[in-house]
């Protein structure tokens, strides 16, 4: 009998526990200098691939908010239609 694949398992890697625990704890960090402290602390278990998607994570919601302000987005945006 086979056993069926953990969910975990099913996830890419960057939404596996390990990583998501990785960038809560930095996220909820009280101020700049503890949050490098807990980046360091974090890669020091880590592997540099696994720290990528950390980091990649941490930054996302600034990225999208640089992308929506961008020229390139506004003039794509009010030609785009919603297929229903």
């Amino acid at each position: 009998m086979t056993s069926k694949p953990s969910a975990f398992k099913i996830l890419p890697i960057y939404l596996q526990p390990r990583i998501l625990s990785a960038v809560s704890y930095i996220h909820q960090s009280p101020n700049k200098e503890i949050g490098l402290e807990r980046v360091n602390k974090v890669s020091r278990k880590l592997s540099d691939r696994e720290m990528m998607y950390v980091m990649s994570l941490l930054v996302l919601d600034k990225l999208l908010d640089m992308v929506h302000a961008s020229h390139e987005f506004k003039n794509i945006m009010p030609n785009k239609r919603t297929m229903h």
